[in-house]
């Protein structure tokens, strides 16, 4: 059974890992020209981590991830308010992971290419619409290089191309595009000293825009040295007054510099994290 899957991310990549284990042949269609290692920081949960080590991912995932051992609630001062332990040391069969999300996808891709072929995966194609014909599925891309119109036709297919998904569109025109409650998160990396024990996700404040996330994704190279840590600040807009550029917008540095600078936490330099990291608003 063949299955057309849009998008290249983490969600089509590891889509297409299953359906291949399991007998299928997925194809995946990307819009973007190049498939790159970009993003920032995000957490793969045990159960998560199930999946990919059943795909036989397990090795390459702990090459390139960090186990986090415990998450620490901290109030706005940075004093400890709660603390549990995460992943194998929390009883799980499997450990959590935090990884930069660049390289997850690029782990995915090339294991999509050395088990499908390296034509599994097409890129530069824009998604556009769908039809069902007497035999399955067809769907019609646009070609953004030659800007020549690309069919392909399955026996099923699969929308994985993000919230706001063109295949979920056509499914359900009159749904309307996701709706904000107004807080938006600035999420960015920054080279910084451990914190910490430098195995810990750090949670300070709690109230939704008014909170502050870190937590490494690569261990330093040296004992004591700097590591890539992930951080997240959530700022409160009116629902109304929602930034016109979307999600996606880069954050300048000195707009991530004010936003950090009402926040006093004693484990971390938000001054050298505002003005080492790279930010951009979700």
């Amino acid at each position: 059974m063949k299955v057309t899957v849009v998008g290249g991310g983490i969600a089509g990549l590891t889509c297409a890992l299953s359906l291949h284990s399991a007998g299928f042949e997925p194809r995946v269609y990307e819009a973007a020209r190049t498939i790159e290692a970009v993003g920032v920081g995000i957490n793969l949960l045990p159960h998560a981590v199930r999946e990919l080590s059943g795909l036989g991912l397990e090795r390459e995932l702990d090459s390139v991830a960090l186990p986090p051992a415990r998450l620490s609630y901290r109030d706005r001062a940075g004093e400890v308010v709660w603390e549990e332990p995460l992943g194998r040391a929390a009883g799980y069969r499997w450990p959590q992971y935090s990884v930069h999300r660049g390289a997850l996808q690029m782990l995915l891709l090339s294991a999509v290419r050395e088990r499908l072929g390296p034509d599994a995966v097409r890129t530069g194609l824009l998604f556009e619409r769908y039809e069902e014909t007497s035999g399955g599925v067809r769907a019609h891309f646009l070609d953004r290089s030659s800007g020549l119109p690309v069919t392909d036709d399955a026996d099923v297919l699969v929308g994985a191309d993000g919230i706001d998904s063109a295949v979920r569109a056509r499914l359900f025109p009159h749904e309307g595009p996701p709706k904000g409650n107004g807080v938006h998160m600035w999420r960015g990396v920054a080279s910084h000293p451990q914190i910490l024990d430098g195995r810990s996700i750090v949670v300070a404040g709690g109230t939704p825009g008014a909170k502050f996330v870190a937590y490494p994704i690569e261990d330093p190279a040296t004992s004591g040295g700097d590591a890539l840590v992930n951080w997240v600040l959530e700022v409160r807009h009116e629902p109304s007054a929602a930034p016109a550029e979307g999600p996606g917008r880069r954050v300048t540095a000195a707009e991530a510099r004010a936003g950090l600078s009402p926040w006093r936490l004693p484990w971390i330099d938000l001054t050298a994290v505002g003005r080492r990291g790279t930010a951009k608003l979700q």
